[in-house]
């Protein structure tokens, strides 16, 4: 018996609020010339994490009938892209992407915790469970 995903995931929904905000802040740090750090290798790595946070978020906003185990994987590298992508923003001096990533984290930990569960799970109950529901 599979049980179906109940709720709405707002981690996810705000994971992908903020993946969104996040590629357009470390677009106009690629491309702006005023800032100083314009068409460097650290803000095309920047750049490209960033686009990965976006995909990482598309799937786990939008395919939420996915196997256990891959939307665990996806949610775990979720998390070391975030952390890759703040420390690359502290050493770029981009403050305001450093806060995306911080509420990235944020986001994410409410998607750990108190989203509803996600993917394909089948269960049977004990005879003690039975007895207590």
């Amino acid at each position: 018996m599979t049980s179906k995903p109940q709720g709405t995931a707002y981690g996810a929904w705000l994971l992908l609020a903020i993946s969104i905000v996040s590629l357009i802040l470390a677009a106009v740090a690629t491309f702006n010339e005023g800032n100083g750090i314009a068409y460097t290798p650290g803000t095309y790595l920047v750049l490209v994490s960033t686009a990965f946070l976006l995909v990482g978020s598309l799937l786990l906003t939008l395919a939420r009938g996915m196997p256990r185990w891959l939307g665990g994987l996806i949610t775990f590298l979720f998390l070391l892209d975030l952390l890759g992508t703040g420390l690359a923003a502290y050493l770029l001096q981009a403050e305001w992407l450093l806060a995306c990533m911080g509420a990235g984290l944020v986001a994410w930990l409410v998607h750990v915790i108190a989203d509803p569960a996600t993917g394909k799970r089948s269960h049977r109950m004990t005879q003690r469970q039975e007895a207590t529901s």
